[in-house]
């Protein structure tokens, strides 16, 4: 015979068998050798029926499975997985000799074998009165001679699942991105909107707290806005009126408009602690139940904290007690900074700004919190302004 021949009749027995080397043994036959192997618990043969990339695949499952179940690592060995663990149910269900060929290409094949399926249960997932077979595809791989399962490559209805869901997420990526896309703009759109305000440093409010409210109420110098004393009262000390907390729930509440959609501004007033100990929680804004968007407070230790939409920034200097100073708390484009008797003390270089969403604003304890209370502070002559400030007016 030939080299000719012989090379003629090699490519058609590797075009006909995808490969052969047992030209008898068919990508059905080894299923069935398997299953037959499954139901006899011979688990190395099992285990050798897998291809190599397969064995990998299930040394990696079986180290999981007996990492989270050390009570059974003995049945998760690599050669018990498919075979005396749990995991072996996934064939035993497959009907022994019922394996076909569906399709052979090259070194990859397709076999169908029934898979004997419960029906009409008398409890639901229980107790089934009849049977079915269920067609069920097995992926094979041509490798070392013989044809083996292919475990990774999936089967084409689950290749059809699996692309149908990658289609679907790559869509949901899409429009998240759009949606990112046009969220970030129009927040771009409303920052513009809120700093195109920066250019005009007005009062927007003012509070002197020197004269008696109005039952609960006390309107501000402007007429604008109206402020609600919960607890909290006007005195009289030597430096003259000043509204004083002293009590657990003392609180003032505030018009919340009075910082909504503040690209830039400032607040100052006259401040004293009352106590050595007490934090005292001067002013917030918040989102209630969520989160302060503003927040002014000085904690037991004397030191000034300040906060915009989760930036914070704490003083160097500690307050003393009984004792006057004027507060000053800036923000704008360029960061936030504290002042402490017109000397600035701390400054943080990001861009911030107050917006609409928190919709309560109090002083002397945080909405939020009812055992964030029981302020013991006196405040004099409260300002809040909008725009840009001449820092230097005020700054020693």
């Amino acid at each position: 015979m030939t080299s000719r021949v012989v090379n003629l009749l090699l490519i058609s027995c590797l075009t006909f068998f995808a490969g052969c080397g047992d030209p008898k043994k068919s990508p059905a036959d080894s299923v069935n050798a398997f299953l037959r192997a499954v139901h006899r618990q011979d688990c190395k043969e099992v285990f050798s029926f897998f291809s190599s990339a397969s064995q990998e695949k299930v040394r990696e499952e079986a180290a999981r499975a007996a990492k989270d179940y050390p009570t059974y690592a003995k049945d998760f060995t690599p050669e018990n997985f498919y075979c005396t663990s749990v995991y072996a149910n996934r064939y035993l269900t497959f009907t022994r000799g019922s394996a076909k060929n569906e399709s052979i290409d090259g070194t990859n094949a397709v076999v169908v074998a029934n898979v004997r399926e419960g029906k009409n249960e008398l409890i639901p997932r229980f107790f089934p009165l009849t049977f079915t077979n269920v067609p069920t595809r097995i992926m094979m791989v041509f490798e070392d001679g013989t044809w083996k399962l292919d475990l990774i490559k999936p089967t084409p209805e689950v290749a059809k699942v699996l692309e149908a869901r990658e289609v679907a997420i790559n869509k949901e990526r899409e429009a998240i991105a759009r949606y990112q896309a046009e969220r970030a703009l129009a927040e771009q759109k409303q920052l513009e909107t809120i700093y195109s305000h920066c250019t005009n440093f007005h009062l927007v409010v003012r509070w002197k707290f020197d004269r008696e409210p109005a039952g609960e109420k006390i309107k501000d110098e402007t007429g604008a806005f109206t402020a609600e004393l919960l607890g909290a009262h006007i005195v009289d000390l030597p430096e003259g009126k000043a509204l004083q907390f002293q009590a657990v729930s003392e609180a003032v509440r505030l018009p919340e408009e009075i910082l909504n959609n503040r690209g830039c501004g400032m607040i100052t007033f006259r401040f004293r602690r009352d106590d050595a100990e007490t934090q005292d929680r001067i002013l917030y804004k918040v989102l209630p139940g969520v989160f302060s968007e503003t927040g002014i407070e000085v904690g037991g230790d004397g030191r000034v904290y300040f906060s915009v939409q989760r930036n914070s920034l704490a003083s160097k200097s500690l307050l003393d007690p009984q004792k006057f100073y004027q507060l000053t708390f800036v923000w704008n484009r360029n960061g936030m900074r504290i002042y402490i008797d017109g000397k600035l003390d701390a400054t943080l270089e990001r861009p911030v700004y107050t917006s609409a969403r928190a919709t309560k604003t109090e002083m002397g304890r945080d909405p939020n919190d009812a055992l964030k209370t029981g302020s013991r502070m006196t405040i004099q002559d409260l300002r809040i302004y909008e725009g840009v400030a001449d820092e230097s007016a005020f700054a020693q």
